[in-house]
């Protein structure tokens, strides 16, 4: 037998939790950390499509970070997730390195595969410069003491992180050997809020097969509290209809996780299956069950729909969430261990 106990995050700069910027990105952190939750996690991409709704730019994550680091004494930071290919490998191991410090060691790196447009946007119309397995080993060989040389001369990357050998590494997996790639390495995994629970326990038990631990699973869910189900079902149903458009337009999630079908987007399924909506005890016992038969213990609420919420009830959902939801949840869950 063990025991399972659950930790929340929210998004730094999803949707409309951001406002207007750092300032109220800050003000938030502490709200979060007051609050109770684990984390706070901050997206790359701030690039933004002109003349369409469908790829919205954020504030650069990094500084974003760290003016919350300077603010908060608890709160965990986290990408969710950089696009690593397209940074300068020295410049983003240094300022990776340089926010952990400032932080206390707080700094969880999630690193991901950014969709096509992106790349093409930063590097040209040619095939991707680099990988990401070469592009996060070349960063953690950094922050390990690789050098670099240059006219005969050797030259090391400071600082290194405040955490040895360096921070937490989570993947938003896109396909099935992304996910096996994350196992084999010993990194952890991130998986999108557009899944399906069939398609979370698919990627769980392909990467616990190959020496994944469920413990390091990180599932985002987009959630919605209300005062009771009919109220919240009733809130959520224009919301959810915005969203599955947005993401079939899209053709898969927004930040290059793994693809969903046509299927898995029909509203009525998406509302009942994939989102958690809800009153207190229901949104509880979603998540008891992600927690119970999967051993989920990591989870990334996503309050904004993607910027279809209105700001007043994402703030609603946040703190409903940890007033009346994360009591329920308090207590450890004991789950059988089966050989």
């Amino acid at each position: 037998m063990m025991t399972i106990s659950m930790r929340f995050g929210l998004p730094g700069g999803r949707g409309d939790l951001d406002g207007a910027g750092a300032t109220s990105t800050v003000e938030l952190a502490r709200v979060a950390e007051t609050l109770g939750y684990e984390s706070l996690w901050f997206t790359d991409g701030h690039l933004s499509s002109v003349g369409s709704r469908t790829m919205r730019a954020r504030s650069s994550p990094i500084p974003l970070a760290a003016a919350v680091a300077a603010s908060t004494s608890r709160i965990r930071i986290g990408f969710t997730a950089l696009h690593l290919t397209l940074h300068d490998p020295i410049r983003l191991a240094a300022d990776l390195a340089t926010l952990d410090r400032l932080s206390g060691g707080r700094v969880t790196l999630g690193v991901g595969w950014p969709i096509a447009p992106y790349t093409r946007a930063y590097q040209g119309a040619g095939p991707p410069q680099v990988d990401l397995p070469d592009a996060l080993d070349t960063l953690v060989g950094y922050w390990r003491g690789r050098t670099r040389a240059a006219d005969g001369a050797q030259f090391r990357v400071e600082p290194t992180p405040a955490q040895h050998p360096h921070p937490p590494i989570e993947v938003a997996a896109h396909t099935d050997e992304s996910i096996v790639w994350a196992a084999s390495r010993g990194y952890g995994l991130l998986l999108s809020a557009t899944q399906t629970v069939a398609s979370l326990t698919a990627c769980l038990e392909l990467y616990t097969s190959h020496g994944g631990k469920a413990g390091d699973v990180r599932v985002e869910r987009f959630c919605l509290v209300a005062e009771s189900d009919a109220a919240a079902r009733e809130r959520a149903t224009p919301i959810v209809v915005r969203l599955t458009r947005r993401l079939a337009a899209l053709g898969s999630d927004e930040h290059g996780h793994q693809s969903v079908g046509t299927s898995d987007l029909d509203p009525f399924r998406f509302h009942d299956e994939t989102a958690v909506i809800g009153g207190p005890a229901t949104v509880a016992r979603r998540f008891a069950e992600l927690r119970d038969e999967l051993g989920v213990q990591h989870v990334n609420l996503r309050p904004s729909f993607s910027g279809t919420a209105s700001l007043a009830l994402q703030q609603s959902t946040v703190r409903m969430f940890a007033a009346k939801v994360a009591p329920m949840l308090a207590q450890p869950a004991v789950r059988r261990v089966t050989s």
